[in-house]
Parts: structure tokens; C-alpha cells; sequence
């Protein structure tokens, strides 16, 4: 048995071939540009050439995409994108209109075509191939989907989602799908893609995919505080026996040593409120129970040096789990996919 695990973030993503008669050790491991980047940078490099734009393909993450598609639009250029592509800017399709992108399902002639998607499966394929590794018929992928939210904020839509898994369990499984909820239109996204291309999907967002990974450490004892400091989000999260039973989610560029320290410590207490994290606006938090006293902390995620040099957090750890931090999320779909059976009935 084995399984692609594909960790997708705002600037990287982080590839793991998993295969059962391989060690960790020896395992395939590929930290690559995220295809936010990718499309971003085709986006930047038709503006550079002074050509309009067609984007055709699914719904991905933004990010570096819309950077790119704002500049192009101030450049003087036209962007057109069917509406799939275009919903990776808003929901609302009036607003992208609004933006002035043309939305239409055909490519004008004197456009170039940029094909959008979080996933790239023929370029990985190639990859592997390069190197004799068969791709595996199982693939389990990781975005940060923020929720179909045409009229609502998405950051609404987002955190309910979340904390819907949390209510309903907290564990592992309650964050992982063989078919993502319909407002999920990211993950919903991803999975029609590899579904098409012959593949067997399973899907997790990527902060829960980063703490269930975060956890595999050794050094874990729960009940445990653990922070996924993401280049866009981060994610803070109490597990205890095995379930996320409080959480809260921010955006990493407004967090201060600070602000962190005061938002883990009344996580941890049970007194952070939902109200004090979106009114300064980050996504929000929800306490579902509180374990007692935390027995260990670990940091995870691309930013995570910078809040361990602050020292905001006394006695985190920097998990490592096989020993690669990069790998984080991977691990945590891993363990998502070896509970398949369960999932897939």
C-alpha cells in the first residue's frame, strides 16, 4: 500500500511518497512552489510580455494568484477566467466582475491560457517518473479552504466549519473526507480533479492536517498545546486523548509575541472568546473543553522560528515529526488515510 500526501500552503508544497515497506528515512520527500505560486508567476510573467489572459480550470487558493491578477489588471491588461477559475478570487462572481475580469468559457485568441488548480497531477507524475516511483492510486491533499461565502465573510464560514468537527468529536476523523461537505468548494475542488484523473482523494484542511502531524512527535504528552505557524494562518489547538477540544486561528502577520502569548494562555484556560479573535480579525476560537493543565507545547510550520526565538511560548518544542518539520501536514493525512476503512464505508 501506499499513498501520495500533498501539503498545500500559501508558498510551498510539501510532497510525501509514502510507501509501506519503505522507512521514514528513506521515503520520498519533495518541498516544491505551491501552484498559488506557480500560476502567480505565469500571471506575472504574460504581464511582463504584455499579454492579456485566460485562466481556465478549478477553484485553488489565492494568495499569490490574485496578487498576480490585480497587477495584470493594473498593467493595463485584461484577464478573462471561466467562472470555476474566477471563484478562486470571491464567490460572488459580480464582484469579480466588478474587478474587471471577464468571465467566459472560452479563450480569446490572443490570450494566453493558464491553467489553474491547488494540483498539478501530470507534473508530479513526471517527477516520479524521472526517478522510477509509480504514483500511488491514493492521494491525500491538505488546503485551506475558507468555504463557499458569496454574501458572508468568509472568515464565518471557515471557522464554522471547523468548529463543526470539533463538536462532533475533534478527532482525526472528524476532520478528513472521502467527500468534502458541499461548501468546502477548495477541497470539492481538489477532489474532482484527482477524481477524474483516476485517482482515490481524501482531503483535510490543512491547520487540523499540521496539529494530527504535529502530535506524531515523540515528545507529545498530552494534554498538549500545539501551533501550526503558517506563512498566511495560524492555527492553535488543545488535544487531549486524541481529539482537538479547543482551537483558535489567526492571521500570522497580526500576531505579536504578545498577542500570541495571551491568546494561548486563555485558549488554554478556557477563556479566549470567539468575539475577541474575530473583531481583531482573525478567523476565531471555540473552547469545547478544558483537559486541565498543558503538559507540553510544540510549534510547527514555516514561521515557526520566529515565535520561538520570542520566546512567547516557555518550553515549545519544535516538532519534527520523522524528523522533518516540512512534512508536518503530510504525516497528518497519513494518519487520516491508514483510518480509510473506517472513512470509506
Amino acid at each position: 500500500m501506499s499513498l501520495l500526501a500533498v501539503d498545500v500552503g500559501a508558498g510551498t508544497q510539501d510532497i510525501l511518497l509514502y510507501r509501506e515497506n519503505v522507512l521514514p528515512e528513506g521515503s520520498t520527500k519533495m518541498v516544491l512552489p505551491s501552484q498559488t505560486v506557480i500560476v502567480g508567476d505565469r500571471i506575472d510573467r504574460a504581464r511582463l510580455a504584455e499579454r492579456d489572459v485566460f485562466l481556465c480550470g478549478p477553484t485553488m487558493g489565492g494568495g499569490a494568484f490574485t496578487s498576480a491578477v490585480r497587477r495584470h489588471l493594473a498593467a493595463g491588461l485584461r484577464v478573462f477566467a471561466t467562472p470555476t477559475a474566477a471563484a478562486t478570487i470571491n464567490d460572488n462572481l459580480e464582484r469579480v466582475a466588478a474587478l474587471g475580469i471577464i468571465i467566459q468559457d472560452e479563450a480569446p485568441a490572443s490570450a494566453e491560457l493558464i491553467r489553474t488548480g491547488d494540483i498539478d497531477i501530470d507534473s508530479l507524475i513526471h517527477s516520479f517518473r524521472l526517478f522510477d516511483l509509480d504514483m500511488p492510486k491514493d492521494v491525500a491533499v491538505a488546503v485551506q479552504d475558507h468555504g463557499y461565502s458569496p454574501q458572508r465573510s468568509n472568515r464565518l464560514v471557515r471557522f464554522e466549519h471547523l468548529t463543526g468537527a470539533i463538536s462532533s468529536g475533534g478527532t482525526l476523523d472528524a476532520f478528513a473526507f472521502r467527500q468534502p461537505p458541499p461548501a468546502m468548494t477548495r477541497m470539492l475542488a481538489v477532489h474532482d480533479y484527482l477524481a477524474e484523473h483516476g485517482f482515490r482523494p481524501l482531503l483535510m484542511d490543512t491547520g487540523p492536517a499540521a496539529i494530527f502531524g504535529a502530535a506524531q512527535d515523540p515528545r507529545c504528552i498530552e494534554p498538549a498545546l500545539i501551533i501550526n505557524f503558517g506563512n498566511g494562518h495560524t492555527v492553535a489547538a488543545v488535544l487531549d486523548r486524541g481529539r482537538i477540544v479547543a482551537m483558535f486561528e489567526h492571521h500570522t502577520s497580526d500576531l505579536g509575541p504578545e498577542k500570541l502569548r495571551n491568546y494561548a494562555e486563555k485558549l488554554c484556560a478556557g477563556t479566549l472568546k470567539n468575539s475577541e479573535v474575530f473583531e481583531d480579525e482573525g478567523h476565531g476560537a471555540y473552547i469545547d473543553a478544558v483537559p486541565g493543565p498543558i503538559r507540553s507545547t510544540l510549534v510547527t510550520g514555516p514561521q515557526r522560528e520566529r515565535f520561538l526565538a520570542s520566546a512567547a511560548l516557555q518550553g515549545a518544542i519544535a516538532a519534527a515529526p520523522w524528523g522533518d518539520m516540512m512534512i508536518t501536514g503530510c504525516i497528518g493525512l497519513l494518519g487520516a488515510w491508514k483510518r480509510k476503512e473506517l472513512l470509506w464505508r
